[in-house]
């Protein structure tokens, strides 16, 4: 086992997908990117939750009252930004968590429960959507493993 081939197989045992996937995450950016894709590409320009369904569109009545929200376009539950901001990802040892703060007052102090309102599907991400992490994940694990497995180290 004192040869080139000895040491890469005892590098072979050493490496855990588990040590990979922490690491993975570990990039703020890559979890900023994973929340972006739900607060950027699925809510605020499409209006969809994780299953590609519009959350609900703006009424005429909801346009006048605010000239930003355009009737019939979908919502975006982006009114203050406190909902996106409160996004979080939890990691677990094989899976991901996604949350967020659901409550939402009105200029009335009156609260709205998000997640009971459009459904917890909203912080969740699109087929589409996770493949794209799928793929970056993937290219993670495959840079991590030719590291791992260099003969230089």
């Amino acid at each position: 086992m004192d040869t080139i081939l000895g040491q890469q197989l005892r590098k072979v045992n050493l490496l855990s997908e588990r040590l990979f996937w922490r690491k993975a995450f570990a990039d703020p950016s890559f979890k900023t990117y994973i929340l972006d894709l739900i607060r950027e590409d699925q809510l605020f320009s499409k209006g969809i939750d994780s299953d590609g369904d519009i959350i609900g569109l703006y009424s005429e009545w909801t346009e006048m009252m605010n000239p930003d929200k355009k009737a019939g376009t979908p919502y975006t539950l982006k009114d203050t930004g406190a909902f996106y901001e409160s996004m979080i990802i939890y990691i677990y040892d094989n899976a991901i968590e996604i949350d967020a703060d659901p409550i939402k007052k009105d200029e009335k102090g009156k609260e709205t429960n998000l997640f009971f309102e459009y459904g917890e599907n909203i912080v969740g991400l699109t087929e589409e959507n996770l493949e794209k992490v799928g793929l970056i994940l993937a290219d993670k694990y495959r840079t991590e493993i030719i590291q791992a497995l260099s003969i230089n180290q």
